[in-house]
């Protein structure tokens, strides 16, 4: 079997941050109409921070089902995905995921930011420095009219070297900051991307009006704010209703077995709901679905063909 491999290189290269977030702006709109459904994610972990995942997806429109796993530990990472023909039965293309998952992590975020914060917002708050925080601030920065950045991490070193990354690559002001209250004082989006694993954002440290995209923390034993900081969100929003309530501490302390009031990207996205006109606080949590790493390897795919049939 001849199946052609898809570098991370590759990914990077023939997909655009705008492109991602459209793609699962039209595959969510799907899943909710009942036309592409999401395999929820099933996962170990070991040690003290060593975990191993797997997800997937079905997309009629696409034609594609998509597998993805990935093992995270303290030593490294890597990321696998591999679609399949729907009809066929066969497989089309593997991925390296590293890049994909990154573009998609981001691409969601932007898609919440988009659906949920003040059409105007031009300021953000980004917390955390990892690997994947520069493309967070690339999302939000790609349906928002963003001019600056406030940054703060636990590493004074990782909080100063997004800065500068910020500044040279999306042309922004970027400022990182001594302290978390002086990042998200007044910021009217906040993204919080980290591994920790206890609460560090609190009820009230928000200003009236911000949104908030929570997307590190996603092992069940993790948080990163406070579940009593729902009782100010009059819209929390989820990716994927199954994988919340099996993976986010934050969500399932605070809704226990009263879901009714999470709703999710493809509910916003087919006016099911709605964000309200002047809302106290908006809350995405983000722990990462199968169906949005099948919109943006679909796209992929989509824009290889494309550069293939005009060489």
């Amino acid at each position: 079997m001849n199946v052609p491999w898809i570098t991370d290189q590759q990914v990077q290269e023939r997909i655009s941050m705008q492109q991602a977030i459209e793609a699962l702006s039209r595959t969510l709109a799907r899943e909710a109409e009942g036309r592409a459904c999401d395999i929820p994610k099933t996962m170990t972990t070991w040690g003290a921070a060593s975990s191993a995942h797997a997800l997937g997806a079905y997309d009629a429109n696409a034609g594609l089902v998509a597998f993805k796993t990935w093992v995270n530990t303290p030593a490294g990472a890597s990321a696998l995905m591999t679609l399949f023909d729907a009809d066929a039965g066969q497989a089309t293309a593997v991925l390296e995921a590293a890049a994909l998952g990154t573009l998609r992590t981001a691409a969601v975020s932007g898609l919440a930011t988009d659906l949920m914060s003040a059409a105007d917002a031009s300021q953000m708050a980004l917390i955390g420095s990892g690997r994947q925080a520069l493309r967070q601030v690339e999302a939000v920065c790609a349906v928002r009219p963003i001019r600056r950045v406030r940054i703060w991490s636990r590493s004074e070193q990782g909080r100063s070297r997004l800065a500068a990354q910020v500044q040279e690559r999306l042309g922004i002001e970027a400022k990182a900051t001594a302290t978390l209250a002086e990042a998200v004082a007044a910021a009217p989006i906040v993204t919080l991307i980290t591994r920790a694993s206890e609460p560090f954002l609190f009820r009230g440290m928000l200003a009236a009006g911000t949104h908030l995209n929570a997307v590190g923390a996603i092992l069940p034993a993790n948080a990163e704010f406070d579940p009593a900081l729902l009782g100010d969100s009059d819209l929390t929003v989820v990716d994927s209703l199954a994988n919340a309530r099996r993976s986010s501490r934050e969500l399932t302390e605070y809704y226990d077995q009263d879901w009714s009031a999470v709703r999710t990207l493809g509910d916003l996205l087919t006016a099911t709901a709605k964000r309200p006109e002047h809302p106290r606080l908006t809350v995405f949590k983000g722990l990462g679905m199968g169906l949005a790493d099948l919109a943006v390897a679909s796209a992929v795919l989509d824009a290889g063909t494309r550069q293939g049939a005009s060489a």
